[in-house]
């Protein structure tokens, strides 16, 4: 008995939890979108651009907890996508990525549309192939999921000659291999041990950008342990750790400096996860002061002494062994003392959150002031919304008012501008609740073609643009680095003026209804009316 190496193929997705595959087909997928004809089960999600359905699939994948799936078209088609892959190799989410090949019967007198699809792919990728015989699609897909979702996460890429699919194959679909089991350090204890005697006061957490939700039950009960103030990373593109906790002390800012100064009289920083130093831009300054004693806890091998020599290093599932340390520490301090702190923590934190929003909301507001339209966009959407931003309006004061909760707030960490449009609309086909975009005017223009697609699949989102005109981002930092022309206000390709963009007729023409809301009222009204709708809406608020 042979089946085509196409039916494999959705064998393979439907047993590995794929649900959507998002896309943008070409001639070169055609074998692949006739056999979807008779898959009922498989939603196919048409992005209008590739960088878009790279988008959809990145915030599917982050919000479902499973590998998602992308087919993209030839050459041409990966070469639009990639800007979005670069973003989401830098969030290590979890994708096998696909794109059509040329007949493999004709490649060699390089065909129109023909390219080199694996060397393309290779930089952005964990691993890149291109499968020559219907025999290897379903193997090769197997290894990709594996890969893909194996820490650290990241995208893989296969490249599928289009005569490959419909070759005949004997035999069955490949059996997935058992999942590799990680289980917590066997050092575990030694981490507690190494705490016990220093004064909790002088001990604190920062967590990486790549702890998975997956490790907040063994990070809290680590905080809590010890009363340790646990920070994160304003560029982080997952959430671990609940920002509504007393441990909870905000995130840091890209600035080695800024770092340097709460790390100052510390006798112990226990680092989870990687890529918790980000400087942007560059500073001549060493993030961790001499003395502090970095104790590193990660589920990836290859990030310990990446970024800071760690005095202890414990390799093991973070959430596990952060439980296992936290049951060893206990017993060895003071509970009421660390009840006390707890105690004081919650209370001083609730003090510095209130004088945080009498602050924002004492600004005079024509227009608002960016903390003050985050602000108000967060005050009226609705509890439990998912939060996908790539907007630099919410790094101000706001930002230690947002609620962001692991499973609920991602971000594009790789600087990738217009990421978090198509990644809402991806997420909202994977969550059951409404998902908010936190978008500039600037980002907003790098793939609105995800309005169409939420418009189209009828995706819960409301779309916040923040718009100020101008990349402002690019005009804070000339100004930071004492560039002349921007101290004295010239800048050169950083206004988005004249002409100005028309969001409220940009969405309509997509299939979105639009308003523009220039206060908090107005903003209410617009989310009340968003909340009524059955599918997207966009909510235009000018900013300062």
């Amino acid at each position: 008995m042979t089946r085509r190496a196409r039916d494999i193929l959705l064998d393979v997705l439907r047993d590995e939890g794929v649900t959507h595959i998002f896309g943008n087909p070409g001639s070169t997928e055609m074998p692949l979108m006739d056999a979807l004809v008779d898959a009922p089960d498989l939603t196919y999600v048409l992005g209008l651009q590739e960088a878009t359905a790279v988008g959809m699939a990145d915030g599917w994948a982050l919000a479902s907890g499973r590998t998602g799936f992308v087919n993209l078209h030839a050459m041409g088609g990966l070469g639009n996508a990639m800007g979005v892959l670069v973003a989401s190799k830098a969030s290590e989410t979890p994708l096998v990525v696909t794109a059509g090949q040329q007949d493999t019967r004709h490649l060699m007198t390089e065909p129109w549309l023909s390219g080199d699809l694996v060397g393309l792919a290779a930089p952005v990728a964990k691993w890149a192939k291109e499968i020559r015989r219907g025999a290897d699609v379903g193997h090769a897909l197997r290894r990709a999921f594996e890969l893909a979702r194996t820490a650290p996460t990241g995208p893989v890429f296969l490249s599928l000659p289009m005569d490959i699919l419909d070759q005949e194959v004997a035999g069955g679909t490949p059996p997935a291999s058992a999942p590799p089991r990680l289980g917590a350090s066997a050092d575990a204890p030694l981490l507690a041990e190494r705490l016990a005697p220093l004064d909790p006061g002088r001990v604190a957490i920062l967590l990486g950008d790549d702890v998975p939700s997956s490790a907040s039950a063994g990070l809290v009960a680590f905080a809590e342990a010890g009363a340790y103030p646990v920070w994160g990373t304003q560029l982080t593109s997952r959430v671990a750790f609940p920002a509504g906790h007393p441990c909870w002390a905000g995130v840091l800012k890209p600035d080695f400096a800024v770092m340097r100064e709460h790390f100052e009289g510390l006798d112990a920083l226990v680092l989870v996860g990687g890529r918790a130093f980000v400087a942007y831009p560059y500073r001549a300054v060493e993030p961790v002061p001499d003395g502090v004693a970095v104790l590193h806890v990660d589920d990836n091998h290859e990030a310990f002494g990446r970024e800071h020599a760690a005095a202890m290093a414990f390799f093991g599932d973070i959430g596990l062994t952060l439980e296992a340390a936290a049951a060893k520490l206990r017993p060895l301090l003071d509970r009421r003392k660390v009840e006390a702190t707890l105690a004081g923590r919650a209370e001083r934190r609730k003090g510095a959150l209130a004088a945080v929003r009498r602050e924002i909301l004492s600004e005079p507001g024509d227009p608002l002031s960016p903390d003050a339209a985050v602000l108000a966009a967060l005050d009226a959407i609705p509890d439990g919304a998912l939060i996908a931003n790539d907007s630099a309006a919410t790094f101000g004061r706001v930002q230690d008012l947002m609620s962001t909760e692991p499973g609920r707030y991602f971000f594009a960490r790789g600087g990738v501008l217009g990421c978090s449009m198509p990644a809402a609309v991806g997420a909202a086909l994977a969550h059951s609740g409404w998902v908010v975009s936190f978008v500039g005017d600037g980002g907003a223009m790098y793939s609105p073609q995800a309005l169409w697609s939420a418009a189209r699949y009828k995706a819960r989102v409301m779309f916040f643009v923040f718009n100020n005109r101008r990349y402002g981002v690019l005009q804070n930092v000339a100004k930071g680095l004492g560039y002349s022309n921007a101290v004295a206000g010239r800048f050169v390709g950083m206004e988005i003026v004249e002409p100005a963009i028309d969001f409220q007729a940009l969405a309509a023409s997509m299939g979105v209804p639009a308003a523009r809301a220039k206060d908090r009222d107005a903003i209410l009204a617009a989310v009340k009316a968003a909340v009524g709708r059955d599918g997207p809406s966009l909510i235009e608020i000018p900013v300062r």
